[in-house]
């Protein structure tokens, strides 16, 4: 690798950890009525996406062991943010859904952080965003596919 395009990479990532270190701290700043941790919320948009899920696939989502994922949903259940349902096929299988008030949570948090990030991005022009934007799904695909990479050879 040239010395050139090694340095544009380090600045890159700095640049790139700045944000995300700033977003990260900023959206901890948003109201969060229930005082929730990140993972909570990501497990709830989680939800609110796919309509339900397991503690397994939550924990797979946030990269933590099922335990600490059960313990994370635990907190949502006794907020009454989350419900648990029991499958009639397999009373074994636990199923994970948002309540109405888990619902508008999301909603609100949605919300707030839609508007801090169109207050900041939304100074841009178009072709501007368009760069941003083209930029960030080339990014999360190689991402993605790094993963995917990952998984396959973890199989092995």
């Amino acid at each position: 690798m040239s010395d050139g395009k090694e340095a544009k990479l380090a600045e890159l990532q700095l640049l790139m950890e700045r944000w995300f270190q700033r977003a990260k701290n900023r959206m901890k700043t948003l109201e969060n009525p229930f005082n929730l941790a990140n993972g909570h919320i990501f497990v709830l948009m989680h939800m609110y996406r796919v309509g339900t899920c397991k503690v397994n696939d939550a924990a797979r989502m946030l990269g933590i062991t099922s335990g600490a994922a059960t313990g994370l949903t635990d907190k949502l259940v006794t907020l009454g943010l989350v419900e648990r349902t029991r499958q009639e096929e397999d009373r074994r299988v636990v199923k994970l859904s948002l309540t109405a008030q888990g619902k508008d949570t999301v909603e609100q948090t949605w919300k707030q952080r839609r508007e801090w990030f169109t207050s900041i991005v939304g100074r841009l022009d178009d072709s501007q965003i368009d760069i941003v934007l083209n930029a960030f799904t080339l990014l999360y695909r190689m991402l993605d596919d790094n993963q995917d990479q990952q998984n396959k050879e973890v199989e092995r």
